[in-house]
């Protein structure tokens, strides 16, 4: 198990001493320094990441230890998922993914910027408007309106300038939005995360604009959204291109699946898993499917450079 990061691996934590506990404590402590608040604690694998599991009792057990353990540094808990592991055993024994979260003292909120990429017409303004206002589109690009700043860009449907839209997530990790809150600060207040979504220009006219967005504001991620019906058309190449220049960690969104057939969608991700393994580019694609991929392409990024 690496000394470094935000992953702790535990076996079981089943009625420590208190020196034990004491020595558990300093050691969360540790991890949620290193991933910036948020450490991934794994119960039931040894530390050299053999997945043992426990029985029910033991991880019962292990779970109300790691809530005193958490509730002592001042941290919020949540389980990820859970695993029934094969182990030389009768019993079904099982693994258990667990999230600690504490907002650092000198902050209200954790804080991740999250720029947004993509061809013009990829859908960047839209899917921001129905994430951040809980609303689904009308189908004639009501959701991106609180997004525009201008006159034109209104007119037109394409961003020119930057903005900036925001997502919470309060300490279980559930979603708060303008759907519940109507002022930005009223979501800074009840979150104890927050996402700023970064909205780039698309057209080839604005790159400059892009490219300030990125350099500028030092986005953590980068969310490269491409229309599942054009594929990877006009300035894709470009987006993907600069944030891989700038070594922002990037992840893609397939938009508009609903308007295409299954066949389309699959061909747009072949050209994008074709692209990425390409040299120069040198990626290896997860699709995410399921929440269960979606934790464990989170984690990769989590321990990416």
């Amino acid at each position: 198990q690496a000394e470094d990061g935000n992953i702790e691996y535990k076996l079981k934590l089943v009625n420590p001493s208190q020196y034990r506990f004491e020595h558990l404590v300093t050691q969360m402590k540790w991890r949620l320094q290193e991933g910036r608040g948020e450490a991934v604690y794994q119960i039931g694998v040894e530390d050299n990441g053999l997945l043992v599991g426990l029985s029910e009792e033991e991880m019962r057990a292990s779970l109300k230890t790691l809530r005193r353990m958490a509730e002592k540094v001042g941290a919020d808990i949540t389980v990820l998922r859970e695993r029934e592991v094969d182990y030389d055993s009768d019993v079904p024994r099982k693994i258990t993914e667990v999230l600690v979260r504490k907002v650092p003292d000198n902050q209200q909120f954790l804080d991740l910027r999250v720029a947004v990429l993509g061809n013009v017409d990829s859908g960047k303004s839209t899917l921001l408007g129905v994430l951040t206002q809980g609303e689904l589109d009308n189908g004639r690009g009501r959701a991106r309106l609180n997004l525009f700043r201008h006159l034109h860009e209104i007119q037109s449907g394409r961003t020119s300038s930057i903005s900036f839209e925001i997502l919470g997530f309060n300490s279980k990790g559930e979603v708060v939005n303008y759907s519940d809150s109507r002022t930005a600060e009223e979501i800074c207040e009840s979150s104890s995360k927050m996402i700023t979504f970064i909205d780039l220009a698309g057209h080839h006219k604005y790159l400059k604009t892009t490219i300030f967005g990125l350099t500028s504001y030092c986005p953590d991620f980068a969310m490269l959204v491409v229309s599942a019906n054009t594929g990877i058309a006009g300035t894709t190449r470009e987006h993907l291109g600069l944030a891989m220049a700038l070594k922002v960690p990037f992840f893609i969104v397939i938009s508009k699946v609903d308007l295409c057939s299954k066949a389309t969608v699959e061909r747009t991700v072949k050209q994008l898993e074709r692209i990425l393994k390409q040299p120069g580019c040198n990626k290896l694609p997860l699709l995410v499917n399921s929440d269960d991929d979606a934790v464990t392409a989170a984690q990769q990024f989590a321990q990416s450079p």
